[in-house]
């Protein structure tokens, strides 16, 4: 219990966490900003924890999660997002000869933005964005440390405009103790990318993550924390808690410390021999409504 308190105490006590009423001085500055959307059920309602709860979807978050993969799998998930948004996925994560790789894609659709070329009550016409992009990871297990590198593909259209970039992510989870798992992440490293004639920076992300886990007299529980920074966002964390009383169930919330849409998260995780079914149920703050995720898999 006291690992337990001093994670959440760590995370909690971390600057720059808190909501602020002030714009960050370079919001919205950087171009693919879909990329800073998590990705799978499970990681949402899990306060969005991903460098250390990815599972099969470690691609998106961080690929040396990969390494810890006990079976092939394949996922895929669709859901909506706050507005018109919605976001869909699918992932293959392999293991073979002693290295973990994956293969992945997501795709989110934003629909019935109005268009206006002027101030005025009435819109010319609505038009649509596209954000796509396509994954490629590794990872290996080297006595305590997993190590993985990923590389994507990303194109945005946004409704008559486009453009398209790749990128680099690397990670690294460490194993000092049985009960503990320590991780750090870097995303979206590559070079800016142009659109209607600017330039835009990628959105580096790095993300740190902490985990520990217990055995209850009834199943198991864990409880994650992380802190993540966005170049163009202030400093944010989030935490998560995932309790098993039986094998074929887990029941989860977590927690979003400083985001502007919403806080407290929830879900499930149901399994049935190879087939998985993970849920999340994500309350948007400020009327912005609520969202359901999906996400099904099936091990091979």
């Amino acid at each position: 219990m006291r690992h337990a308190l001093a994670l959440a105490a760590l995370v909690l006590a971390l600057p720059g966490t808190a909501p602020s009423s002030e714009p960050y001085r370079d919001a919205g500055s950087a171009a693919f900003a879909f990329l800073k959307v998590d990705v799978g059920a499970m990681v949402s309602a899990l306060g969005g924890t991903g460098s250390l709860n990815g599972g099969g979807t470690s691609a998106f978050h961080n690929p040396a999660r990969l390494a810890a993969l006990e079976a092939s799998r394949f996922i895929a998930g669709h859901n909506s997002w706050f507005g018109s948004a919605s976001q869909s996925f699918v992932a293959g994560a392999f293991r073979s000869s002693g290295v973990s790789w994956s293969l992945a894609a997501r795709l989110m659709h934003v629909g019935g933005l109005q268009r206006r070329e002027e101030a005025s009550s009435e819109p010319l016409g609505t038009f649509g964005s596209d954000e796509m992009s396509f994954h490629a990871a590794a990872a290996v297990r080297l006595g305590r440390f997993d190590l993985g590198l990923a590389a994507k593909l990303m194109r945005q259209k946004i409704w008559l405009e486009s453009c398209s970039g790749f990128a680099f992510d690397a990670g690294v989870v460490y194993r000092p103790f049985g009960f503990l798992d320590l991780a750090a992440v870097v995303q979206h490293v590559g070079p800016a990318v142009t659109m209607t004639e600017e330039t835009h920076r990628l959105p580096y992300t790095w993300r740190l993550g902490a985990r520990t886990s217990v055995s209850l007299p009834l199943g198991r529980a864990s409880l994650s924390g992380e802190v993540r920074k966005h170049v163009d966002t202030r400093p944010k964390g989030g935490l998560g808690l995932d309790y098993s009383p039986y094998r074929w169930l887990s029941v989860r919330a977590g927690a979003w410390l400083g985001s502007e849409s919403h806080t407290l998260t929830g879900g499930l995780g149901l399994s049935t021999g190879a087939w998985t079914l993970d849920y999340a149920y994500v309350p948007g703050d400020y009327q912005l409504g609520e969202t359901h995720r999906f996400t099904l898999g099936k091990s091979f």
